[in-house]
């Protein structure tokens, strides 16, 4: 009994020896951006205790004291931690384990096995940079992706060149899809007045897209047929996760210039003293003595004529960047929901931007909401989703337009001596530099005039997905997308345009809807663990109408009347227009044993633009990969290179004419025959109109170094772009003289380099960073039947050489012995003469604007609760004409009426035989003259975005409920490293000519984000 007692003592002590060393634990794991990982396992080192994580990321269990917890989940890396009440963990992403996603609208894929050339961004680096577009998300960090807008006004288009131009006439565009639905895309202005134009992705908030996934080879974009010759742009918006409601709040506040000192003028007294130096140079070429000619300067200066350009008015010089521009300023807010549980999620996210110009008439407004929601059962998946979307643009004149505010303030339509106020403080109606008679005033014009867009958006998109059997899932998906835009142009009767109509309204409501269908059916089969194999087939439907309203009025009674109704004078059209595509297409996939890749696709389209004869067109495309990383030959290099694959594809794929009805022979009803109606033909029939053809060849090579650490991908590539349409010359007894017809071809190869690094990855400190480079090489290689030049101003499109290039005299610096502008003869078989008469020179094609070489260099750094990331851009080899002529005359009769670019440096100039000056005499009654004097490089490298971020620790806010809160600063284009010379901006527009649009800004802001 004594010896029974001892022993249940004794066990009775180490119970509660045990128990006393036990510790109840509670703990959360997290993702790098907070995120809870639901499923994750914690073990106790040693035994078989542990638990998993909630759907909030929670866990409780009991552990030893003095024991150690394995904390695992699958794509990041697993950590130990030692015992204690409670551990939050974070857990690391595993560069080696969670591979990187090619999304390609037809199926996603592992980029080691993917045969094609495509290249993805997640919007994490540029979350916060304050753009207000999706293109210039992608400025820099895709390589081959050239991303220019028409003019820096909020709202306004945004091209994108991806490997190149390749059409003359059609789009030149990619193909943008969101959530796998193609949406339309163009500049969608109707009027031209602003050469910003108006894009509709400027209706989608970047804060709701997760990834950019860039399709640049055939091997994937054939699978979208005609419409990817120019490469396809998939997004993926953000979607729900599972857990509770995570609520996110966001808003930033900042303010916007020019990213440089764009165009700087003299000011008023530096302007005057050249102008007086002008008209002495002038007498004294007439003979005059140089203190005579002085004197006459001075009193030309002084005359009726003059004085009202160039003298300084009673209250001084005026500053007309005071009067028509501004430090813009930019509000936004975001709000967004997304949660669900194991089948369901869903994400809601509501947005607004505030988004003013430069100038006073110019700016944005932007409403934004989207929803979507993605359910899976056993068999059933629906995916669905819609947003919608409303701008408010304000636009101002550009390029070369009186009422421009950026020609006036930097250019001929002011000067600092024009006062646009009378002495009782109304509007100068007299003394405009154009013309000074008129009634134009700039200031004025700003004021009553407008130039308004209202667009409005909505897309819906439906997907039902149904598994058959295992490998077997038939699915459906409707699309439908309505875009509404009012734009209205009111030029009233107190300005210079609206004076002679007695005020002016032009008013067009246009429409595009979009009705798309699609039902796919894909199979996947894997055999014995080595052969498998990935089949769709699918037929699509879409169907675009377009319909416009456009009412015109003149001739109204007073200034507060504008609606058309009160005009006495009115005019009204309206148009419809309908095109629809039909398409059958497949794709197989095979892989063996994981190191041999094959993958086909074929597509056949027909579309409405194009007659019978020539409506079907076949695209398709084939491609392999070789992953000789998985050979036995090469495990004794696995240490260093972790993978390495070599990738090969050729296929097709094409563009549509831009016109609906391109090849029909359409007739007229706006005509008047013996005074009854009548029609006329307004375009010849043409049933040979085929579609452009794109061919593509592509080499890549993918490589991981040091455990996937450091991933290179290396791609070369030929493009054939052949049938291209262009217009050409016809017999005038048609009726007309020209027509469409496919008769021109371009050329574009280049190299693309892309490295990511993930340098440093600890649970406190992350660096990532990333390299690109792309070169591209252009080339017209046809142009109609006798390959002759088609010269439009100073442009000009040759056979042998590049797209855009510039067609001017070539500039050969100043004549010391007379002081003018000399130029070479270019006369072919003889030597290079210089001369200063223009008519012995010859205008010569001076090479591409567009840049040899373009890329971009990201990093991303974490430390604890600090977040850094920056993005530069760069550019090698690329050119920009200044055509805003009338400031090149050294001393013509615009430059005494108006501005006068700060590089005319009296100092610089030449005045007399002998000098070697930089700059020719300025002479007044001198003429301008287009010459590679204007043409500039643009190489350069700029910030183009950077953001500072700072989050408070968790433990501060988990007591009052909050996730997440974070401060940052943010810019875009804060610094622009370029040659000294250049005055105009570096990023241009595509066909590298510059006059007068709105230049890049340079943006800085301040936000905030709260999420709970």
């Amino acid at each position: 009994m004594k010896r029974k007692l001892t022993m249940f003592l004794a066990l009775f002590f180490i119970g509660i020896g045990l128990a006393v060393a036990q510790t109840q634990v509670r703990g959360t794991v997290v993702d790098e951006t907070g995120e809870p990982v639901i499923g994750a396992t914690i073990q106790v080192k040693g035994t078989s205790q542990g638990a998993i994580s909630d759907i909030d990321g929670n866990f409780n269990l009991s552990a030893p004291a003095s024991g150690t917890l394995v904390i695992s989940y699958v794509g990041y890396q697993t950590q130990e931690v030692p015992v204690s009440a409670i551990v939050n963990i974070t857990l690391i992403t595993d560069a080696a384990l969670l591979e990187e996603l090619i999304v390609t609208g037809y199926g996603t894929f592992r980029k080691s096995s993917f045969t094609g050339s495509a290249s993805t961004m997640t919007s994490k680096i540029v979350q916060d940079a304050p753009i207000s577009n999706v293109q210039s998300m992608m400025a820099g960090a895709i390589a081959g992706v050239k991303v220019s807008a028409n003019a820096g006004q909020p709202g306004g288009f945004t091209s994108m060149r991806i490997r190149g131009s390749g059409s003359l006439s059609a789009n030149n565009n990619p193909l943008y899809v969101i959530d796998g639905v193609p949406m339309f895309q163009k500049d969608i202005s109707e009027f031209t007045y602003a050469q910003s134009g108006t894009d509709p992705m400027a209706l989608i908030n970047p804060s709701d897209i997760e990834d950019i996934t860039v399709v640049k080879d055939a091997a994937a974009a054939s699978l979208y047929g005609s419409r990817a010759a120019n490469g396809v742009v998939l997004i993926t918006t953000k979607r729900g996760r599972a857990g509770k409601p995570v609520v996110n709040l966001k808003a930033d506040w900042g303010t916007s210039d020019f990213a440089i000192d764009w165009r700087p003028t003299l000011n008023g007294d530096s302007r005057r003293a050249l102008l007086k130096h002008g008209f002495e140079n002038y007498f004294v070429a007439q003979g005059d003595d140089l203190a005579t000619a002085s004197t006459k300067a001075e009193n030309n200066l002084n005359s009726a004529t003059w004085s009202q350009f160039v003298n300084k008015p009673a209250n001084g010089w005026v500053n007309w960047k005071d009067l028509l521009l501004r430090d813009a300023s930019r509000s936004n807010y975001e709000l967004s929901v997304r949660g669900g549980d194991q089948k369901t999620t869903y994400f809601v996210s509501l947005g607004y931007l505030d988004n003013e110009g430069v100038s006073i008439q110019s700016n944005l407004k932007r409403y934004s909401g989207r929803v979507g929601i993605v359910h899976n059962s056993d068999r059933w998946t629906i995916d669905a989703n819609a947003a919608i979307g409303k701008t408010i643009q304000d636009r101002s004149n550009e390029g070369t337009s009186y009422a421009s505010p950026i020609m006036t303030v930097y250019g001929i339509g002011s000067s600092p001596a024009y006062n646009p106020f009378n002495e009782d403080g109304s509007y100068a109606t007299g003394g405009y530099p154009l013309n000074p008679s008129s009634a134009t005033n700039p200031l004025s014009s700003a004021e009553y005039n407008f130039n308004n867009a209202n667009l409005f958006r909505s897309t819906s998109a439906a997907k039902l997905g149904y598994r058959l059997w295992d490998n077997l899932v038939l699915s459906q998906r409707i699309s439908y997308d309505v875009l509404n835009n009012k734009e209205i142009v009111w030029w009233d009767s107190r300005s210079g345009d609206g004076l002679n109509y007695n005020g002016l309204n032009q008013t067009i409501m246009s429409e595009y809807e979009t009705l798309g269908t699609q039902t796919q059916l894909t199979y996947n089969k894997t055999l014995n663990n080595l052969h498998s194999f990935d089949a769709l087939a699918a037929f699509e439907t879409e169907e675009t109408k377009y319909s416009y309203i456009y009412a015109m009025g003149y001739d109204f009674p007073n200034v507060r009347l504008r609606e058309i109704a009160s005009a006495a004078e009115r005019d009204a059209e309206t148009s419809k227009e309908k095109t629809r595509l039909m398409s059958f297409l497949g794709r197989l996939n095979y892989t063996y044993a994981d190191k041999y890749y094959l993958s086909a696709n074929f597509r056949n389209d027909g579309t409405s633009r194009l007659s019978s004869d020539s409506r079907w067109g076949a695209f398709w495309s084939g491609s392999g990969a070789w992953r000789f990383s998985n050979e036995e030959f090469f495990a004794p290099l696995r240490d260093v290179v972790s993978d390495a694959k070599i990738r090969f594809s050729y296929g097709t794929n094409g563009n549509l004419p831009n016109g609906w009805y391109a090849y029909q022979g359409v007739y007229g009803f706006t005509y008047k025959y013996a005074g009854s109606v009548g029609s006329s033909e307004e375009s010849i029939q043409n049933n040979a109109l085929r579609w452009e053809k794109n061919e593509v060849t592509n080499l890549g090579l993918d490589v991981s170094l040091l455990n996937n650490r450091l991933n290179v991908t290396l791609d070369l590539y030929n493009r054939n772009t052949k049938d291209l349409l262009y217009e050409v010359p016809i017999s005038q007894t048609t009726g007309f003289s020209t027509a469409w017809s496919n008769i021109a071809s371009i050329n574009n190869k280049g190299i693309e380099l892309d490295v990511k690094g993930n340098i440093i990855s600890r649970s406190d400190f992350n660096w990532t960073a990333s390299f690109n480079m792309a070169y591209n090489k252009n080339k017209v290689k046809k142009i109609g039947t006798s390959g002759d030049p088609v010269i439009t101003g100073v442009s000009i499109m040759e056979v042998g050489k590049p797209l855009y290039s510039i067609y001017v005299y070539e500039y050969a610096g100043v004549d010391p012995e007379t002081g003018k502008e000399s130029f070479y003869t270019n006369q072919e078989g003889k030597e290079r003469e210089i001369t200063t008469t223009i008519a012995e020179a010859e205008k010569k094609n001076m090479g591409s604007v567009t840049p040899d070489i373009t890329g971009g260099i990201t990093n991303s750094l974490n430390y604890k609760g600090l977040d850094f990331s920056f993005v530069f851009t760069y550019s090698l080899g690329g050119q920009v004409y200044d055509y805003a002529t009338w400031m090149q005359a050294n001393g013509g009769t615009y430059q005494y009426r108006s501005n006068v670019p700060s590089y005319y440096k009296i100092d610089d100039m030449w005045k007399q035989p002998g000098d070697n000056a930089k700059l020719p005499a300025f002479v007044y009654g001198n003429v301008n003259t287009v010459s590679s004097r204007w043409l500039y490089s643009t190489n350069h490298l700029r910030l183009k975005n950077i953001t500072l971020g700072y989050s408070l620790p968790k433990q501060w806010l988990s007591n009052v409920g909050i996730g997440r809160v974070r401060a940052y600063v943010s810019g875009s284009n804060l610094l622009t490293f370029k040659k000294k010379g250049l005055y105009l901006d570096p990023e241009t527009p595509i066909d590298g000519q510059v006059t007068f649009q709105t230049p890049p800004l340079k943006t800085i802001a301040c936000g905030i984000e709260i999420e709970f």
